[in-house]
């Protein structure tokens, strides 16, 4: 299992805007792809 799979399992907080905070906290600046899955944890709670 990556680190990103265990991202998307960990943040399914009933608060989209809280979930992605959380999510982005965890992430490094640096990585661009750990971001980009916040993101889409983002959009995919928001429909």
């Amino acid at each position: 299992m990556k680190k990103y799979d265990l991202i998307k399992e960990q943040f399914q907080i009933s608060d989209p805007i809280e979930s992605y905070f959380e999510c982005i906290s965890n992430c490094d600046i640096k990585d661009k792809t750990c971001i980009s899955i916040c993101m889409e944890i983002l959009k995919k709670n928001h429909n």
